[in-house]
């Protein structure tokens, strides 16, 4: 007889990976934007390039919870939806929404993953890899069959859930050149003032290109994810649980109202929210440093193992988005309580998110403290708006 726990994972793994469930941006990048520019790191769009212009309905969706299995916030918002069957068809007929329990043995064990982060194993090259034995690479290409593939994907859109033990608000994480998703960030960003009060943000990665993307949004023709936070690992707050329920459902609200006017008129729409302006302040993730990253962290100068051995300085907790770090400035505190200051080593003042993110203490999930950039992206193309290619961060 198999213990209870991995009884009970193996009835996850077969029966719940896809269970149907029916069908103040409070400091703005425009607020802060220092003319370090949006000159992207421009990956050009090959063969898996987003174009979701092409897609003119919407008809399949699957929310995914759990791809990090200590976040209990998605896993909480999936079982509601599955406790909506009736209400969902009703409000979003146009939709056939599924739901998706990501990494059901990391969650079961109240762990982050069991081998190496899920969430940077669905690159076409890891999803093409045969030899690895690890968990999460298995469940990459289990889940890479059920949604995809990634070359010919079966799902129009995939919504990835996420809680973050860092001050995020409500972020909102899209690609760059997906006109459709942008869109809908910017919808999503603008409704949720009314309802929530917390921070809300938009980030836009620069890669236009699913082959180069490791997450597993990445799936879909189209990828939407929603991080929330703080919270802590392993536990439900009602809050987090509120404020990812209200930006999921007017996401959700998007796909059905784009469904039945279109691109354009959606457009025009959102457009007059933001007083006519296409120009819609977001985040761009900072150059990579360092090899096999996708965006630029400041790492851990000083660890053992998975444990760090400075803090994070007192003075940036929980500013995420909200306050510069400017070369200088205290930065990590050594045991000895002496203080390591910002070496300027992505420029002379940039901005965090991320900070102290407890998954973060993870080479596998890279480890460190994200960078990001204030900019804007063009509302019609989803694309950057560069402002001053000269004064990018270095």
């Amino acid at each position: 007889m198999l213990p209870n726990r991995r009884r009970w994972f193996l009835f996850l793994s077969t029966v719940s990976l896809i269970v149907p469930a029916a069908a103040s941006l409070s400091r703005s990048p425009e607020d802060v934007v220092m003319k370090m520019g949006a000159a992207a790191i421009s990956q050009s769009a090959e063969t898996l390039a987003v174009k979701s212009s092409l897609l003119e309905k919407v008809r399949s969706v699957v929310v995914a919870g759990g791809t990090h299995g200590n976040e209990y916030t998605g896993v909480w918002c999936i079982r509601a939806l599955e406790e909506q069957k009736k209400v969902l068809k009703t409000r979003y007929p146009s939709l056939s929404i599924d739901t998706i329990l990501a990494n059901p043995e990391a969650h079961v064990n109240n762990q982050r993953f069991v081998d190496s982060d899920l969430n940077r194993e669905f690159t076409s090259e890891k999803l093409q890899g045969k030899e690895s034995s690890s968990v999460e690479a298995k469940q990459a290409q289990l889940l890479n069959e059920r949604l995809g593939p990634k070359e010919d994907p079966k799902t129009d859109v995939v919504v990835d859930l996420h809680s973050s033990t860092t001050n995020m608000g409500i972020t909102l994480i899209v690609p760059e050149g997906d006109e459709v998703m942008t869109l809908a960030a910017a919808y999503v960003a603008h409704q949720c003032q009314k309802k929530v009060k917390c921070g809300i943000h938009i980030v836009v990665h620069p890669y236009p290109d699913r082959n180069l993307r490791p997450s597993l949004s990445s799936c879909g023709k189209c990828g939407f994810t929603i991080e929330v936070g703080p919270v802590p690992q392993g536990v439900l707050r009602h809050d987090a649980v509120q404020h990812t329920q209200a930006a999921l459902h007017e996401f959700l609200k998007f796909l059905h109202e784009y469904n039945t006017m279109g691109l354009s008129q959606m457009q025009q729409q959102v457009l007059e929210w933001y007083n006519d302006s296409p120009k819609i302040p977001c985040w761009r993730s900072a150059p990579a440093k360092r090899d096999g990253e996708m965006s630029g962290k400041i790492p851990w100068p000083k660890m053992v193992g998975n444990f760090p051995l400075v803090l994070i300085h007192e003075s940036l907790q929980d500013q995420d988005f909200i306050k510069p770090l400017n070369k200088g400035d205290p930065l990590f505190v050594e045991l000895d309580g002496s203080i390591i200051p910002y070496n300027g080593s992505h420029g002379d003042s940039v901005h965090l998110m991320f900070i102290n993110e407890g998954g973060h203490y993870y080479a596998s999930s890279g480890a460190g403290i994200s960078l990001v950039i204030p900019t804007f992206y063009d509302l019609k193309t989803g694309k950057f708006i560069v402002e001053d290619e000269t004064a990018t961060m270095q």
